[in-house]
């Protein structure tokens, strides 16, 4: 037995919950008594600072001393005790405070918070209790306990008659006395969606899992390995879900969940795991912003994992709809794409997202571009099949080439400058067909416009290009 609460210790973990009780009494009569626990998981330093000044009877004869209803009872300041009532609320100069641990616990009715001035760091020995739900704290205000049992006496206080600066007409006093710890475990939850072993998974999911009815936080947790030996993303919430974090594309995760009742966390959930759609493409020529596009257009891109196909939209808009969408290619393969028909200095914007062959993916980031202008330098030779990218254009240090050949080759480079002078030239040989890269200094050129020939001696093709 004891071999295996320890194994459960190191999933199942923390700190007894202090529990206590508290009387009250208004103008020296008894009003009744409510029932409050501590969360030493959450605010471990406002618990601790409760229990010393419970333990030092601190709060015997302080009273409640802001009273709203629909809202919060406040007390807990020693001035309440004999000081005189303008100075209920004020507080002392040699109370100890106790900076702010914030968290995402919610302030729903009957949560108990720690009250403070506009310094986060300046709580001391006041709190609130909510009598109904004040979310607008959350966040900004410690949570470091809850009422479990007395919320009728709670509502009574509130509803007592009070002055126009909130304060009771009556003295409500309090008298804290400590009856125990909380010791529960708070059952594990389970996963609910996406459904275990789930495929096509949206970057729109939403991650939701069972309520447990003792929790106030839920840790969730996802992985790239069924171990979870290293976290991808982990996140505190007060809520059965969350919203998707930025999941890669094309890849299994695994996912848990704990509940926490502020004192102890649960087990971890049963593991279920789910497959991601393919990524968004990465875009690669035209690059964003890039001018002086020449035509016609051979659209680049890098393959995406688990691509069966992509979209692929061009438009003059960045709405990609109605008479500004110029093409919507479905059911594209590879990695290119050549369009035709596009016109001379016009600015463009260029957009893929990717299928599994059952479901769309993300779109890309919307991608824009100037063609050429129709005056000056232009595209020379348009119907041949060698040249597909010259980028960056304009272009300061380098200009990237990239051609296909057809088989084992020599392939003639060269540039020549606006004056038709020839500024760069090389022979490049081609061990195999296929496609090819090769990336020339600019450094020393120029700033002007200059035309880029590549051809096999057969065929050739030019593109022009600018140096800033």
């Amino acid at each position: 037995m004891v071999l295996l609460l320890a194994g459960l210790s190191v999933v199942a973990q923390g700190i007894d919950k202090p529990r206590y009780q508290i009387l009250t009494k208004r103008a020296g009569n008894y009003l009744g008594t409510f029932n409050i626990e501590l969360f030493p998981l959450i605010a471990p330093n406002h618990v601790h600072n409760f229990d010393s000044l419970a333990s030092a009877l601190a709060f015997d004869s302080t009273a409640f001393h802001r009273i709203v209803p629909g809202f919060v009872i406040q007390g807990g300041d020693p001035n309440t005790i004999s000081g005189p009532i303008s100075t209920w609320g004020q507080g002392t100069p040699n109370q100890p405070t106790v900076n702010a641990e914030f968290s995402p616990v919610r302030h729903l009715r009957s949560i108990i918070g720690a009250a403070r001035d506009v310094d986060t760091n300046s709580a001391n020995s006041q709190f609130y209790v909510c009598v109904a739900n004040a979310t607008f704290l959350d966040g900004q205000y410690t949570v470091f306990g809850r009422v479990t049992s007395g919320m009728d006496v709670v509502d009574t206080i509130v509803a007592s008659p009070r002055d126009i600066n909130d304060v009771p007409l009556q003295k409500i006093e309090m008298f804290v006395t400590y009856i125990g710890v909380n010791d529960s475990i708070p059952n594990a939850p389970s996963t609910t969606l996406p459904i275990n072993n789930a495929t096509g998974i949206l970057p729109t999911q939403s991650y939701q899992w069972s309520s447990v009815p003792e929790a106030i936080l839920y840790t969730v947790e996802f992985s790239t390995d069924s171990l979870f030996s290293t976290i991808y993303y982990s996140k505190r919430t007060a809520l059965t879900y969350i919203q998707s974090p930025v999941f890669i594309g094309y890849t299994k995760y695994f996912w848990r969940v704990r509940s926490n009742n502020g004192g102890h966390e649960s087990l971890n959930s049963v593991v279920t795991n789910f497959t991601t759609i393919s990524g968004s493409p990465n875009l690669v020529f035209p690059p964003d912003s890039a001018t002086l596009i020449t035509l016609p257009v051979n659209f680049l891109w890098d393959a995406s994992n688990g691509a069966a196909a992509y979209q692929f939209q061009v438009a003059t808009a960045t709405s990609f709809s109605g008479v500004y969408l110029i093409q919507n290619l479905t059911s594209v393969t590879g990695t290119s794409q050549l369009i035709s028909g596009l016109f001379n200095n016009t600015r463009y914007y260029w957009r893929m997202r990717s299928t599994d062959g059952t479901a769309l993916g993300p779109w890309s980031p919307k991608y824009t571009f100037v063609t050429a202008p129709t005056t000056g330098i232009t595209e020379l030779n348009t119907d041949a099949y060698l040249l597909e990218a010259l980028y960056p254009n304009p272009a300061t240090e380098i200009i990237n080439v990239r051609f296909t050949t057809k088989a084992t080759e020599k392939i003639s480079l060269t540039i020549i400058d606006a004056a038709g002078k020839i500024v760069f030239g090389d022979i490049l040989n081609v061990s195999k067909a296929g496609k090819q890269n090769r990336t020339v200094a600019i450094q020393s050129f120029a700033k002007g416009n200059y035309i880029l020939n590549i051809s096999n001696g057969e065929k050739g093709s030019s593109r022009t290009f600018k140096k800033d």
